[in-house]
């Protein structure tokens, strides 16, 4: 690899993990930025849709569904770029519900367990009633948790990314360096070789 792909990894990484700690210490600008990542990614999911119906309107007749479809993800798109407020106020009682629900499952499957024989089915059980009660908290009494928690989990994931492109670098130095080790023994050999076989 060459060298200044490695420096732009490393500054890639460090852009990433910069990116990251802003997105833990404002999760109000990180929901609008969500908000507008899903309107961006909407837009294209329409955009494509649109190509898929122009490709199958003279095959089905009945392609009316898809241009809708891709008319209306265009332009769910384009208010959450114009308004990405709505959807960012949203985006932590929608995150909060999900927790709950999924709490909630757990709970219900633990009773499937204990019906299944499972001795530790009270452990799940107590899992998803935690679970429930941040889902709770979360949803009807600190909204801001969830929106914090949100950025947290984008925050710490974009960190990851960034750190992920540094270890990259240094798996890519450590593999080099074996390939020159290799390449310098199998040269030794090859010189040994030679000179044997001028003997």
């Amino acid at each position: 690899m060459k060298t200044s792909t490695k420096i732009w990894l490393c500054l890639g990484g460090c852009a990433l993990v910069v990116l990251g700690v802003l997105c833990i210490m404002y999760p109000g600008d990180t929901l609008v930025s969500l908000a507008w990542a899903l309107g961006l990614t909407l837009i294209v999911a329409g955009c494509g849709t649109f190509g898929t119906w122009a490709a199958l309107r003279r095959i089905n007749p009945f392609s009316g569904l898809t241009f809708l479809t891709a008319l209306l993800q265009v332009f769910l798109g384009i208010l959450l770029i114009i308004n990405p407020a709505p959807l960012a106020i949203a985006l932590p009682f929608v995150f909060a519900f999900w927790v709950l629900y999924e709490g909630l499952s757990l709970m219900l499957d633990s009773f499937n367990y204990k019906r299944l024989g499972f001795g530790k089915w009270w452990v799940l059980c107590l899992f998803g009633l935690l679970v429930m009660c941040a889902g709770f908290y979360g949803f009807f009494y600190n909204p801001s948790a969830s929106a914090q928690t949100i950025a947290w989990i984008v925050g710490i994931a974009i960190i990851l990314d960034g750190v992920g492109n540094w270890i990259k670098v240094a798996a890519y130095n450590k593999v080099e360096r074996r390939l020159t080790k290799l390449s310098d023994r199998l040269k030794q050999v090859l010189d040994i070789e030679d000179v044997e076989e001028i003997k």
